[in-house]
């Protein structure tokens, strides 16, 4: 679990330095600022939070508190995917892959400060709990419109 930790550290730090590296491309053209002008400017880090491993429950049945977050965790990630998106065009080859890491991590990150258990909880949702009738109630009451 802690090599696990450590790796998703290495990619945020790493997302980030990419992050940078944009920004001060794009600026080439303007007076480079100096670093202590930069440091004070960028983007405060953000820690990272504990995902908790995830086990499929044996009902596919769903509480009202994980449809709630369910439902937020969609709308996080469908903003989240905009964004990240954008980088991603932008980016070169090479530059894709990193960004594509840090995405899975921004994502899972996303899941589990809402209250899932990272992407995968969010995944099981979605094809498992999701189509269940029995819990069309239940979403519809969290505020998703279901087709069940």
């Amino acid at each position: 679990m802690s090599r696990r930790i450590l790796k998703v550290a290495l990619l945020m730090i790493a997302s980030f330095f990419v992050a940078v590296t944009f920004t001060a491309c794009d600026s080439a053209d303007q007076n480079v600022p100096e670093m202590s002008q930069m440091q004070s400017s960028a983007p405060k880090s953000v820690p990272i939070v504990k995902v908790d491993a995830f086990t499929a429950p044996a009902s596919s049945e769903i509480t009202a508190e994980k449809a709630r977050y369910y439902v937020k965790a969609s709308a996080a990630l469908v903003e989240l995917g905009v964004r990240w998106s954008e980088r991603i065009d932008k980016a070169n080859d090479t530059e894709k892959v990193q960004i594509l890491n840090a995405y899975n991590v921004a994502r899972d990150q996303v899941c589990a400060r809402i209250g899932l258990a990272g992407i995968a909880e969010y995944n099981w949702i979605t094809s498992v709990a999701l189509p269940d009738p029995k819990n069309k109630a239940t979403f519809e009451a969290a505020g998703l419109k279901t087709n069940n």
